[in-house]
């Protein structure tokens, strides 16, 4: 069957200029991925459009705006998935514009479809003292329990992505002073972050205990499941929730919150950050941001630090125990009166 110029040209968005000319990562891939499978689905159960019969010429903005609500409509998401797919789809286009030259002005309609306005969410974070009781509840006396509390603790102490504490080796763990573990983020992209003694302590003797510094042991994941497979997203979610329920049950006169997922302990380590009063720039270093202005929303979900900052700026006003009576001042009055006669 003969190829059409869509399917090639996504073949090569998606296994060559992605990976090799973009360098993005896998999750980034996946995602992009998953927008066109649901954009094949789209037309062939809702257009009667077979994915090996579909061409850049059966494509049109309009059709991806009808594809957006449908999203919407049919399959319940939300406005963050709906305008991810569509930043997947601009993506693509914006490449296939220079693939497909003649296509141009159809690809520039697409590429103008605006993003859908959200409501921005307040960030989400622990305490110091919720933070503190959560850590004291993995049992010690256990070796899942130990593994747990310093898996929760690397994930505090470096700021982590929850995908960044996944891919963690063995070899990315620096114990030697200054002891640092080196994150892979967003587009491959490495940081070297520090951690504290404490940290440091409980990764030695976890790393210890599970033969992490044997040699050949490098290339091993940090940390792992029963099954000696890497953590997935759900398996770190659910530690978490289970020692968030045991705090709540052990402090009933404690507030805390709802849920607990791995992105908000990323969250709070940059409030506490932000507590002590360590700039910005370094905070925006250690998660791995692109640039400051990502970071700022951590200044600004914090009131208390808002209310410090104007107090800082606040210059008093002065104030005389007589106002100045302007009626008095009859040289100015009787000059005002005479303006432009």
């Amino acid at each position: 069957m003969k190829q059409t110029d869509f399917s090639r040209t996504l073949t090569r968005f998606l296994s060559d200029y992605l990976p090799s000319q973009r360098n993005v990562s896998v999750n980034t891939i996946k995602s992009y991925r998953d927008t066109f499978k649901q954009v094949l689905k789209y037309f062939d159960f809702e257009l009667n459009t077979k994915p090996e019969q579909l061409t850049f010429e059966k494509i049109k903005a309009e059709k991806i705006k009808d594809f957006l609500l449908w999203l919407e409509k049919s399959r319940n998401v939300g406005i963050n998935t709906r305008n991810q797919r569509l930043a997947a789809i601009h993506s693509f286009y914006r490449y296939a514009q220079s693939e497909h030259p003649e296509n141009i002005f159809e690809c520039q309609r697409i590429l103008g479809i605006p993003f859908k306005k959200r409501e921005k969410k307040t960030v989400e974070f622990l305490s110091q003292e919720s933070l503190r009781y959560i850590l004291e509840q993995p049992d010690i006396n256990r070796k899942k329990g130990r593994r747990d509390l310093t898996l929760i603790a690397t994930l505090y102490d470096t700021g982590a992505r929850v995908q960044e504490l996944i891919d963690l080796k063995a070899r990315d763990v620096r114990l030697t002073k200054p002891a640092t573990i080196t994150l892979t983020g967003k587009g491959n992209k490495r940081r070297s972050v520090p951690i504290m003694n404490k940290t440091r302590d409980l990764l030695e003797n976890y790393m210890k205990e599970n033969k992490l510094l044997e040699n050949g042991k490098q290339d091993y994941p940090l940390f792992y499941n029963s099954n000696t497979c890497p953590f997935t997203r759900p398996g770190i979610t659910y530690i978490l929730k289970k020692y968030l329920r045991q705090a709540k049950e052990a402090h009933l006169d404690v507030l805390f919150c709802d849920r607990l997922h791995p992105h908000m302990i990323r969250h709070t380590k940059a409030m506490h950050l932000l507590e002590a009063g360590v700039n910005l720039i370094y905070i925006r270093d250690l998660l791995g941001h692109v640039n400051v202005t990502t970071t700022e929303i951590y200044l600004r979900a914090n009131t208390e630090i808002k209310r410090k900052v104007l107090e800082g700026t606040y210059m008093e006003v002065v104030t005389q125990d007589t106002p100045p009576v302007w009626d008095e001042d009859t040289d100015l009055l009787k000059w005002l009166d005479e303006f432009c006669r």
